[in-house]
């Protein structure tokens, strides 16, 4: 999996994760477990989260991020 994008907010989180399941793209959430016990502000020590995808979804998964970036 590649790192593809790095949310800035948890609704951000929520609709990306909502994106990659609506176009079936397997990805996971990496430190989503963990940032979960810290809410609020994103700090990249505590509680950030990165999206990752399959190699071969990332160029598709950008696409659809590119209003986020």
């Amino acid at each position: 999996m590649v790192p593809v994008y790095t949310p800035k907010s948890e609704p951000e989180t929520a609709v990306i994760v909502a994106l990659m399941e609506a176009y079936g793209i397997a990805y996971f959430m990496q430190g989503g477990a963990f940032g979960t016990m810290y809410p609020g502000p994103v700090s990249n020590s505590l509680n950030a989260r990165t999206l990752m995808v399959e190699d071969d979804q990332a160029e598709l998964a950008r696409e659809l991020l590119r209003p986020f970036l």
